[in-house]
């Protein structure tokens, strides 16, 4: 129930910086709030959720049973600037990238290149320049 109402206010709390207004009927709307939790525990707001890497990068079965169970009841969950600053007007693409660059890097402890590799793996679809970009952003934003 703890867990629900953190969620409920982090969702709020998404909707007052005007970043998203979530709909859980919508599948953008899910992948963004599974990339923006996953990214969030590196700005000290870790829901308690457990993560996987999946086919668009981290995912959780847990989140996801949630927020079809979303109520009314919650928890406020301030949002740090830096991780506001590096999500806010993202595309699904970039935050599919920018969560598994984070979580390739926080399993492995590796390198920008080898990340980069790893990455591409998985994600052919991606440019060297464009995870480099990323990774800086990332960097500047203190999520890695």
């Amino acid at each position: 129930m703890m867990r629900m109402k953190k969620l409920v206010g982090f969702i709020k709390a998404l909707e007052r910086r005007d970043i998203i207004n979530f709909k859980a009927d919508l599948f953008n709307h899910r992948l963004k709030l599974q990339k923006y939790i996953y990214l969030a525990r590196k700005y000290g707001l870790d829901l308690g959720y457990n993560y996987n890497l999946y086919i668009r990068g981290p995912y959780s079965p847990g989140l996801a049973d949630d927020y079809y169970k979303l109520s009314r009841e919650y928890i406020d969950a301030p949002l740090n600037d830096n991780f506001v600053s590096l999500i806010k007007g993202k595309s699904e693409r970039w935050l599919e990238l920018a969560s598994t660059i984070v979580m390739v890097k926080e399993k492995y402890n590796i390198d920008n290149d080898t990340t980069i590799k790893l990455v591409k793996n998985s994600k052919s679809f991606a440019t060297n320049e464009e995870l480099r970009k990323i990774i800086s952003e990332l960097k500047l934003r203190n999520a890695i």
